[in-house]
């Protein structure tokens, strides 16, 4: 009859503390990427207003040079790209700006999520080289006592046939 490992109860609680440490960095892993994909969206979606406010002002300087636009077309137009201006402004320093902050904090996340699953991982490792230890102890006390049973009995039959 084998004797049962008195922390496996412990052993068993830090094998699941690792497995949802390991399901948690995964999750925030995951957030990690959301949050990239969306500043890389934003991005591109600034680069498209760039573009765009490019486009207008060579249709504006094409439109002047051939006088199809009087002084208060033109006027309009220079307002129009001041405004486009100010709005690509503004997305960059509040949108993206915002984002950026996100991504760094989801990356902080993965890096504290990441330390507590090789915490985790760690405690789990050290609680199961001690099972193995013990385990080895346990079989060598089996092995003694049964050479010690062994011995014993050699020893009873030598003394039942010495008389």
């Amino acid at each position: 009859m084998s004797e049962q490992y008195r922390l496996q109860t412990l052993l068993e609680i830090r094998e699941r503390t690792k497995k949802e440490k390991e399901e948690a960095l995964a999750e925030v892993k995951k957030m990690l990427q959301m949050e990239q994909q969306k500043l890389e969206d934003l991005r591109k979606q600034l680069q498209d207003m760039r573009d765009l406010r490019v486009a207008k002002q060579e249709e504006l300087m094409l439109k002047t040079q051939s006088g199809e636009l009087g002084i208060n077309g033109y006027l309009q137009s220079e307002r129009y790209l001041k405004r486009m201006d100010k709005e690509i402004v503004e997305f960059e320093e509040s949108d993206i700006r915002d984002q950026e902050k996100r991504v760094i904090f989801a990356e902080q996340e993965v890096e504290w999520a990441f330390e507590e699953m090789i915490q985790a991982m760690q405690e789990f490792k050290a609680l199961e080289k001690h099972k193995e230890k013990w385990q080895e102890e346990a079989k060598k006390e089996r092995k003694a006592k049964e050479a010690l049973a062994q011995e014993e009995i050699a020893t009873t039959i030598f003394t039942f046939r010495e008389s």
